[in-house]
């Protein structure tokens, strides 16, 4: 599935001048709380981003309530924290899809 990496390095270089602010969508697993799934997100998140706050976090659940969406507001200083966090995201147990 396609993610916010997708895009090659140079060519999102060429397109957004750095810092720049991205909306990150992370999806839960099936029969993930919402609760756990924003803690385990923002703790992660905070790791590359360090000023990231969960003020900064959009929670959607599905319609049966089975999965949840957070969208992640973040001010990327760098293509390198774009990358780090896209792959440590995707790697996490908790998160089916990133966006």
């Amino acid at each position: 599935m396609a993610g916010f990496t997708d895009i090659p390095s140079q060519k999102l270089e060429d397109l957004v001048t750095f810092p720049v602010l991205i909306p990150v969508k992370a999806v839960s697993h099936k029969s993930i709380t919402h609760t756990e799934f924003a803690a385990e997100v923002l703790a992660l998140t905070q790791v590359h981003i360090v000023d990231f706050t969960e003020a900064l976090i959009e929670h959607r659940a599905s319609s049966s309530g089975n999965y949840h969406a957070l969208t992640l507001m973040i001010t990327f200083a760098n293509i390198e924290q774009v990358h780090a966090l896209d792959a440590a995201l995707r790697a996490h147990p908790m998160v089916r899809m990133v966006l």
